[in-house]
């Protein structure tokens, strides 16, 4: 309650008339109207708890600050992705930046840059050889006992510049240097270098947020290659 009465006293003139110090008839009554009922207390703070994007009961409004729009109501997701966009004011354009900000939507994603450098174009499928029970990988690409990982008929997609577009790559490998993978998680040979990339599944609905948040995070040069499959909602 003191909190609220000394708002209260803030309105009055500065004066001589008006201090209130001494517990008199006027002290009493302006301490009496600064007693306020626990639901306008309540109700006080809920609001002022909405102008934080993470805690908001009205993600709609910041929505349409941030001109997004949502089609599926999961508020707590709202709000977090919300949260992420209000951060990127004051954020930076690490891949670990974009992972945080990115695991809002999903908790496994994994934002990877390429480094070793490798072709981007042969790391969706690959064959490891696979030696006994000790399931160690050897280097070779063509092991006869090999064991393959990844799907010949998924096509990852490619952010850059603005523009999503098909999986068509330059050859120029100083180009390679410049991508990362927004995937589940990579598989690197003995040397550390990448030769698989995991695709992560997520629903369809958020797609367009994911894509936004790489596009408006990442560096202008650089080109994500995102491994994931866009999973239709059930209706």
């Amino acid at each position: 309650m003191p909190r609220f009465f000394d708002a209260v006293k803030e309105l009055f003139p500065r004066s001589r008339a008006f201090q209130l110090f001494v517990e008199n008839k006027k002290y009493k009554l302006v301490k009496a109207f600064s007693v306020l009922p626990e639901d306008i207390r309540t109700n006080a703070e809920m609001v002022f708890m909405d102008l934080f994007p993470d805690t908001t009961r009205v993600p709609e409004k910041w929505e349409k600050t941030f001109a997004v729009y949502f089609t599926a109501n999961e508020l707590a997701k709202r709000r977090e992705i919300i949260d992420s966009l209000w951060k990127i004011n004051s954020g930076g354009q690490t891949a670990v930046f974009l992972q945080d900000i990115l695991r809002a939507i999903e908790p496994e994603i994994k934002v990877v840059e390429n480094i070793p450098v490798a072709n981007p174009r042969l790391v969706r499928v690959v064959k490891l050889a696979v030696c006994g029970n000790s399931k160690m990988y050897c280097k070779s690409r063509n092991a006869i006992c090999g064991t393959t990982l990844g799907n010949k008929a998924f096509t990852p997609t490619v952010l850059r510049n603005d523009i999503s577009e098909f999986y068509s790559l330059p050859l120029d490998p100083s180009y390679w240097s410049m991508c990362f993978f927004v995937c589940k998680d990579v598989a690197r040979d003995a040397n550390g270098n990448i030769i698989h990339i995991e695709p992560l599944t997520i629903s369809l609905v958020w797609r367009n947020y994911v894509e936004y948040l790489i596009l408006k995070i990442k560096p202008v040069h650089g080109t994500a290659i995102v491994f994931v499959n866009w999973e239709e909602p059930n209706v």
